[in-house]
């Protein structure tokens, strides 16, 4: 066991991390491709759309740069937010594949056999996701035609239905834990609806929230334990 750990601190996550950053940052790099072969083509907007799409888009970014790795990292580990931020698709498809997964094989998430079976899920949900989004890029809108509109329309649940499985799973685990941060998620989204967070900047505004759920949650978890033990 202690080789196993040497080899997964010493050798693994450095090797992850080497070529996490190189990817991502690749990734950050084709991102600009279509812009610049738009540009090439003589094809640019104009000052104003780019002003106003640049002040619907970046708040959302600001907040999303901020709130998601650190709601998603204890899920994830560093192989899958590496992976998971590169491929998309985060919290409907990496975070509950590589839940299932860690959860699936009875290995607690955060620890060191829980980052590689996180790592293992989010894997194979990017190549299963990739081959399934080839098929629906070609035929999906066709096989969407087909569908009744009551069909339709219930696709829409999926990503609620996705969570409350999720949710239902984690409180079956931590039935005392989740008493107290569920009502409290509650609150805090009640009081965001209510404006109390409009004092501050927009992205802020819309980060402050979930990253009070996130560390109060973590915060509440650390104590319980130390308790329990």
């Amino acid at each position: 066991m202690e080789k196993n750990n040497n080899i997964f601190r010493s050798d693994f996550i450095p090797w992850i991390v080497k070529w996490g950053r190189a990817t991502n940052l690749l990734g950050v790099l084709l991102v600009f491709g279509p812009c610049l072969y738009l540009g090439m083509q003589g094809i640019w907007p104009s000052w104003a759309a780019f002003g106003a799409a640049f002040a619907i888009q970046f708040p959302m970014v600001c907040s999303a740069y901020i709130r998601e790795p650190i709601s998603f990292f204890t899920m994830l580990g560093v192989p899958g937010t590496y992976m998971a931020f590169l491929s998309g698709n985060i919290s409907n498809l990496r975070v509950p594949a590589s839940s299932i997964a860690t959860k699936s094989a009875g290995i607690e998430e955060g620890t060191e056999k829980g980052t590689i079976t996180a790592t293992i899920g989010c894997a194979v949900s990017t190549f299963v996701s990739t081959v399934f989004l080839t098929i629906g890029v070609f035929a999906g809108a066709w096989v969407l035609s087909l569908l009744p509109g009551i069909v339709t329309q219930a696709l829409n649940l999926l990503l609620p239905a996705l969570f409350a499985a999720l949710l239902a799973n984690y409180a079956f685990m931590k039935p005392n834990l989740a008493f107290i941060c569920v009502p409290a998620a509650f609150v805090v989204y009640w009081l965001q609806l209510q404006g109390i967070f409009s004092f501050l900047p927009t992205w802020a505004a819309s980060a402050v929230p979930p990253l009070i759920c996130s560390f109060g949650a973590m915060g509440l978890g650390v104590v319980m334990s130390k308790k329990g033990k």
